[in-house]
Order: structure tokens, then sequence, then C-alpha cells
């Protein structure tokens, strides 16, 4: 069951076309030692719904035009595992940009029933947004940044880039 989150601000810029991301890593560690991971968003780009009547966040409060599902799949490369730690999105409409809207690694597991990748494995993270925007259309950009600690220790960041339609 997909966690509904409402982004209670005038405009949401969540933009879906994260198709690959990249990891990037504490430049002072040997990269054989810290996991790769890739990050791939879908669909891409993505197909907002219309709600109505108005969908309304998690907590019951606010009233949103539109809502959008999208799954991240975050894939082990290296065969080393990880944890994620939060996932943040950062989206912009309108040439607005809204306050980031973070998963906590106890969201992630009640979207996903784990936290954990394994080496070679993918986690794959289901998620809803409801959101509005200043012009009224769907349309969005968004970022999504993966925060990781791999099974060796290593804090390690997989980014993307998507879009709503």
């Amino acid at each position: 069951m997909n966690r509904m989150l409402g982004i209670s601000v005038t405009a949401i810029a969540l933009t879906a076309s994260i198709a690959c991301g990249r990891t990037t890593a504490p430049s002072d560690l040997n990269s054989s030692s810290v996991g790769t991971f890739n990050l791939a968003v879908r669909p891409s780009p993505i197909t907002a719904t219309r709600c109505n009547p108005q969908c309304t966040g998690e907590s019951g409060s606010g009233s949103f035009a539109y809502s959008m599902d999208m799954t991240l799949d975050l894939q082990d490369s290296a065969s080393v595992g990880a944890t994620v730690n939060s996932i943040t999105l950062t989206a912009t409409a309108d040439t607005t940009t809204f306050a980031p809207l973070t998963f906590s690694s106890d969201d992630i597991r009640r979207q996903a029933g784990a936290t954990h990748v394994d080496g070679r494995a993918t986690l794959s993270i289901p998620l809803t947004v409801v959101y509005n925007t200043p012009s009224g259309r769907a349309n969005l950009s968004v970022s999504v940044s993966v925060q990781i600690t791999d099974d060796r220790n290593n804090q390690v960041t997989a980014t993307g880039q998507t879009s709503v339609l």
C-alpha cells in the first residue's frame, strides 16, 4: 500500500524522468571499497492523475489537485549491500522550487517492506505524492537524492532527475 504524502505549498515540482541516476561517494575512500548504486524511476516520465474530488494528504489536512505514483529502483551494482537512510524529493514548477520532501527510513520500510538492498540486488520503493502547483498544471521537475550507508559503513548518495506530466 502506497503512503500518500501531501505537499502543502503553492507549487510543487516533481520531475520524473529518472531513467538512470548516479552515485557519489567520499573521494578519499578507495573506490573498490565503496558501494556503487544505480537509481531508476518508473515510469518515466510520470503521468499525474487529477484528483476528483481533491486528494487529502497523509495527515488528512490539505486539499490537493494532483496525485502521482512512482517507483524508485535502487540497484547495488558492486556486491556490497547497503541500507537506505532517506530519500529526498525536490520539486520545481513554474520557476518555483519547493521545500524538499524527505522520506525517512521508517517511511521507506512502510513503502518497500525493507530498507536494505543486498549486493547485486535491487530495492524497489513505491511512492505516492499529492500536490498543487501555482499555475494549476500538473507539470513538475523533480530531483531525487537517496542517502545510503553501504555495508562497509561508507556514506553514499545516489541521485537522479525526473519529470511529471
